[in-house]
């Protein structure tokens, strides 16, 4: 748990240890890259690949909504006024953060489509596309927790308890 966070200032939360919430949140991004982008690149997956496919797509969504639940997606939803100056710091630089990661992949996906249609290079179906809008949305939704624990820098003692 992030120090100078007191219980009466937080919601219901998942205590999580930056070391799981790291781990969790590379599981979350490769899942959701691997299960969503799977499906767009794989001409006719078969129907073992798909079911593989979709239950990466289940891990990356929980695993989602589980750093969002945790005290590091809970940090970076509190309000200003609920947070000292050193957590205002780390939870604004944290969504600074995502919002340049966000902006380079959106404009990396509008670059790409621009070249593609015009050199013919692949683009993903018509159908897909909704899916990875919906892997972009779960990324966005999980970065500023991961972001969160991957800077945060409080001995493994002191921080709180998994769950």
């Amino acid at each position: 748990m992030i120090p100078g966070t007191t219980n009466a200032t937080r919601n219901f939360q998942i205590p999580m240890r930056a070391a799981t919430a790291r781990w969790l949140s590379v599981l979350v991004l490769v899942a959701l890259l691997i299960g969503y982008l799977g499906e767009a690149v794989l001409p006719s997956p078969g129907q073992g690949a798909l079911v593989f496919l979709i239950l990466l797509r289940l891990v990356g969504l929980v695993g989602a909504i589980l750093l969002f639940l945790s005290s590091y997606g809970q940090l970076s939803q509190r309000a200003e006024r609920d947070l000292d100056e050193r957590e205002a710091q780390f939870r604004n630089r944290a969504y600074v953060l995502t919002h340049q990661i966000m902006v380079v992949a959106l404009f990396l996906a509008f670059f790409w489509v621009e070249v593609s249609t015009k050199l013919g290079w692949w683009l993903p179906p018509a159908r897909e596309v909704g899916n990875l809008i919906t892997a972009f949305a779960l990324s966005s939704m999980a970065l500023p927790a991961a972001i969160l624990a991957w800077r945060d820098r409080t001995p493994a003692d002191e921080e709180g308890e998994d769950a």
